[in-house]
């Protein structure tokens, strides 16, 4: 961190956004939104947007966190704005982009499925542990944001990611529900598959109870320990 209280206020890392223009970008346009009069609002169009720019990259979810939270602060700090509240806004608008982006993507993965649509059970399997591990991804990226951060913004920003930790996020309730109903669509397709009037219904049933047995009595045992992991 620079020795100047302006720096040490705005809290921004020098190695903590990636060196391209559409994070810096990005960052810019975070930082910008701190003048909008609903910031939690602002931010959700801005996390919304770069999430679809980068077709829901699950890769690119926590530099994409790291960006508008380091933006918000610096703008924040420059115009002498609340922290604490301006960090809860800002945190919040995150969630609620990512959590509604997390529900989409689980939607199009049903789709696929329920379409018969060819599909490697491994590359399945990581798309939904991808949707799985979301909401540790959310509170991680606002964690290691914090650590490379400095002064009020770190102090707050911390404070938000433990209480998130605690309390669970909507990411995560998302995700969450989505998953649930995602096994139950699966395991209802598969019995109807068994019952099926012909060869292609029961072969369909069979990839669909092949994936209900393996896939989704695996991600809900991993759900359960993420769960007490994130609130222990």
């Amino acid at each position: 961190m620079s020795d100047t209280p302006s720096r040490d206020e705005s809290n921004v890392s020098d190695a903590s956004i990636p060196e391209n223009a559409a994070m810096a970008q990005l960052r810019s346009e975070a930082e910008e939104a701190v003048g909008a009069p609903d910031l939690r609002e602002r931010v959700r169009e801005l996390t919304a947007r770069a999430l679809h720019e980068r077709r829901m990259v699950f890769e690119d979810m926590r530099a994409i966190v790291r960006a508008i939270a380091e933006g918000v602060g610096s703008g924040l700090a420059a115009r002498g704005g609340e922290m604490k509240d301006g960090l809860k806004q800002a945190v919040a608008g995150l969630d609620d982009a990512i959590g509604s982006a997390a529900q989409a993507a689980s939607y199009t993965i049903s789709e696929a499925v329920e379409q018969g649509r060819a599909f490697k059970e491994n590359e399945l399997k990581a798309s939904l542990e991808q949707l799985r591990d979301l909401e540790s991804q959310l509170v991680d990226a606002l964690k290691q944001t914090a650590k490379l951060s400095g002064g009020k913004f770190r102090e707050e920003l911390e404070h938000l990611a433990d209480h998130l930790k605690i309390s669970g996020t909507r990411t995560g309730e998302q995700v969450r529900d989505a998953l649930k109903q995602f096994a139950s669509g699966v395991r209802t397709g598969a019995a109807a598959g068994r019952a099926g009037l012909g060869e292609s219904a029961s072969a369909a049933g069979e990839r669909l109870s092949q994936v209900a047995s393996g896939v989704l009595d695996a991600l809900s045992d991993s759900l359960k320990r993420q769960s007490e992991r994130l609130r222990s």
